[in-house]
């Protein structure tokens, strides 16, 4: 039977594999940003998800939610698509799914 990985655990296996995967500059600071990492600069330093599900952001050059991302939709396709080529498992996957969720209960 696997080892129970505490959450930081998963956060950081999750961010040690993605960090070496090739993306865009975008896509590196919305998964930095889940991650809490500092990957980009500007770096996202929040996210939310709008009732009509665009993803925005707020950059360390903006005090509001200035930034639009794109669909919520998308960055889930996406997270899938980088999970697969990074390797992540199911708790890493699960990890990334779940920042995004909490992103909806941001008001």
């Amino acid at each position: 039977m696997a080892d129970l990985r505490e959450p930081e655990q998963i956060r950081q296996d999750c961010a040690r594999k993605l960090r070496v995967i090739e993306i865009s500059p975008q896509f590196g600071a919305i998964i930095g940003c889940l991650l809490d990492e500092d990957w980009t600069t500007p770096r996202i330093l929040q996210l939310c998800v709008t009732s009509d599900r665009c993803l925005l952001a707020r950059t360390e050059e903006n005090a509001g939610f200035d930034l639009f991302i794109g669909a919520e939709a998308d960055l889930i396709r996406n997270i899938h698509g980088i999970a697969k080529v990074a390797e992540l498992d199911g708790d890493e996957l699960g990890y990334l799914l779940g920042k995004i969720a909490q992103l909806k209960m941001i008001k």
